[in-house]
């Protein structure tokens, strides 16, 4: 694996030979043996560890392992504590995403302190396919298809390559130790559901899916087209009945992909002209109607959805606990205590009880008021979330007489926050059933 890792670093003319890098290093088996292919390969590094002291006990050894892993590879290490309750309660996120806000704001700070211009992170193949299931569930497809950029920005990811279980068999042969966050084990977050109750049904699809993401990522820096087609049938009980997600590079008789698309499209009552203005068109949102669906250019490909099909119809209910139903979309809210924090829910002040909401689908011209107090049209968030044009209609808008409470599973307005006082709040979670 050393003369790959290194074969793979001087194929993406990363120079980390020539310029140190900082290494985010949890204590996991997987950043571990990044550390140790960065030290045999004598590529200059810094080891930044945050501690969120969310495990206890726990997060103190993680801790103390990393201090004394870079003890033995001879580099600096740098740790700082992370309070993640006290960020999400002021910023009303996520634990999910108020840790990731603070270790990136830690490790910019490092880089900036120390001079250094390149973050590592230890991603590796499996995580590659799980980003892929976050992203579709959520309904970003050109980034689920996209997977993890190996390079973006300042931030490389060395062994986005490598499956997990590789990872894990070089440390055992080489008596590396690691440590194991038993929060991974359980399924209170999206990415661990998707960990437990898919991934091991889909090992010989990991590499597969490095492979086309690679290619993905590759085609999109050169500015070309996608050539790939994946069809998606039947999804959330009929809502969708269809979805086409693809690009081609060319068109005209000499691409076979392109002949089978038009034939397709057709067969759905599409005209010839329809076909080729949609399929040469780079205008995303704009759609083409036959008798029975719709064409929708998206940013990753073309949609086509059924005339039948129609966003669910609006529900009205007093602000309170309990559970409502919109489409296929499961809304549940509990009052809860203040830092009982889970990821994939939105959490609001008690002051919102008893108050008049209605959940409904996006129309153009709606806003929400961020956490910053800027206004932004949701139709412009839509876009910067990356949501393809068909499935704006489909996002649960939560209503009050004072704006959009939130965009569900997209963004969460400034309204009724959580305040530093409160000893109880609301929480608001999502099923797609």
């Amino acid at each position: 694996m050393l003369k790959g890792f290194q074969t793979a670093v001087n194929l993406r003319k990363w120079d980390l030979e020539r310029c140190p890098t900082l290494l985010a290093v949890s204590g996991g088996v997987d950043s571990v043996v990044m550390a140790r292919l960065f030290a045999l390969s004598g590529f200059p590094f810094v080891i930044a560890h945050m501690n969120f002291g969310l495990r206890g006990r726990e997060s103190a050894e993680d801790a103390d392992f990393v201090q004394l892993l870079a003890h033995e590879l001879g580099v600096d290490c740098v740790i700082e504590k992370g309070d993640v309750k006290d960020y999400r309660k002021r910023n009303g996120v996520s634990v999910q995403m108020a840790a990731r806000d603070l270790r990136y704001e830690f490790f910019r700070r490092v880089m900036k302190e120390r001079g250094i211009e390149r973050l590592a992170t230890a991603h590796h193949a499996d995580d590659n396919l799980e980003h892929f299931f976050v992203y579709l569930y959520r309904g970003n497809m050109d980034v689920a298809w996209r997977g993890i950029w190996a390079e973006q920005g300042d931030v490389i990811r060395p062994m986005l390559g490598y499956r997990k279980e590789a990872l894990v068999a070089l440390a055992q042969e080489q008596g590396w130790g690691w440590r194991e966050d038993r929060s991974n084990q359980g399924i209170d977050y999206l990415r661990n559901k998707i960990r437990h109750g898919l991934m091991s049904t889909l090992d010989n699809f990991v590499d597969e899916f490095y492979q086309i993401s690679q290619q993905v990522q590759s085609l999109d820096m050169e500015g070309k087209l996608l050539a790939e087609a994946v069809w998606l049938e039947e999804c959330s009980e009929g809502w969708i009945s269809s979805v086409f997600i693809g690009r081609c590079s060319g068109s005209g008789n000499r691409n076979p992909f392109y002949r089978h698309l038009q034939q397709h499209l057709m067969g759905l009552g599409f005209s010839g002209s329809q076909v080729d203005q949609a399929l040469g068109s780079k205008q995303v949102g704009n759609r083409f109607e036959s008798l029975g669906y719709v064409l929708w250019v998206g940013r990753m490909g073309w949609s086509v959805m059924s005339k039948l099909l129609a966003s669910p119809s609006a529900i009205a209910f007093e602000w309170g606990a309990g559970e409502w139903q919109w489409g296929d979309l499961r809304l549940v809210i509990e009052r809860v205590s203040v830092g009982e924090f889970e990821a994939d829910s939105l959490y609001f002040g008690e002051e919102l009880a008893g108050r008049s909401v209605v959940v409904r689908s996006w129309v153009n011209g709606d806003s929400i008021v961020g956490f910053g107090g800027v206004t932004q049209k949701l139709s412009d968030v839509f876009v910067n979330q990356k949501i393809e044009p068909w499935a704006k209609e489909y996002v649960a808008l939560m209503t009050c007489s004072e704006g959009v409470l939130c965009a569900v599973d997209v963004k969460r307005s400034n309204l009724f926050r959580v305040g530093d006082l409160d000893t109880h709040c609301w929480r608001l979670r999502w099923f797609h059933n």
